[in-house]
């Protein structure tokens, strides 16, 4: 082994930069590639959920879109409202009639004589004639005769004029079996607004079984 000496004029070699390459990792073959590690927990299947409509709609719509329709729709309230009204008018004017009914039973019956089988049917009795009658009985002897003597008032009950109707006086014995009767009239025609009028009748020799006594106002037609 021998070594030569470099001639000494050979030029002095100049230094060449080398450019290394950028460090990028591993190189791996992808096909070769693993896969993830299988998780422990089953993978649940994923839904796609459709975005909510209203998360498109714009913030203000125009208002032709929701402006109802005020023609019909006014109409229909007016006419609700008509409705109601006439119903409280139909209940208000049904408890004033109610109120003036139950409250004035004589009166109407007065102007109303058809209205007293109501009053009677629903327990009220009602003196259409406008009068009421007090009356008092005493017994008394003539000739050892007995004579029943009937004294009464007739009481006008309204704030008006009216004629004096007459009086029917009966005795009836234990059973209210009508023994006697006959029609007596007041002694004045006509009695004036809350005045009072005066009637008297006698009976002589009475039935010996007559132990009651009835005194009204004589119907149309009794005698």
């Amino acid at each position: 082994m021998w070594f030569q000496e470099p001639a000494p004029d050979l030029p002095t070699p100049i230094p060449v930069p080398v450019e290394e390459p950028a460090y990028t990792g591993p190189i791996t073959d992808r096909s070769r590639m693993l896969g993830p590690p299988p998780s422990s927990e089953p993978s649940l299947p994923q839904f796609e959920v459709p975005p909510s409509p209203r998360a498109f709609e714009p913030l203000s719509a125009p208002a032709e879109q929701y402006t109802r329709p005020q023609g019909p729709y006014r109409e229909h309230r007016q006419a609700r409202s008509r409705g109601m009204l006439g119903l409280v008018a139909a209940l208000a004017a049904l408890s004033l009639f109610l109120v003036v009914f139950f409250s004035l039973p004589n009166e109407i019956a007065t102007y109303w004589p058809q209205t007293a089988g109501v009053y009677n049917a629903l327990g009220f009795e009602v003196n259409r004639r406008g009068f009421k009658i007090i009356a008092t009985q005493s017994q008394e002897f003539a000739n050892s005769i007995p004579i029943i003597v009937i004294k009464g008032d007739l009481v006008n009950e309204t704030d008006r004029d009216l004629v004096v109707p007459p009086v029917r006086i009966s005795v009836r014995d234990h059973a209210k079996k009508e023994l006697h009767s006959w029609i007596v009239r007041a002694d004045q025609e006509h009695v004036g607004p809350r005045g009072k009028g005066t009637f008297s009748a006698r009976l002589e020799s009475p039935p010996t079984d007559a132990v009651d006594l009835e005194v009204r106002f004589a119907r149309e037609g009794e005698r």
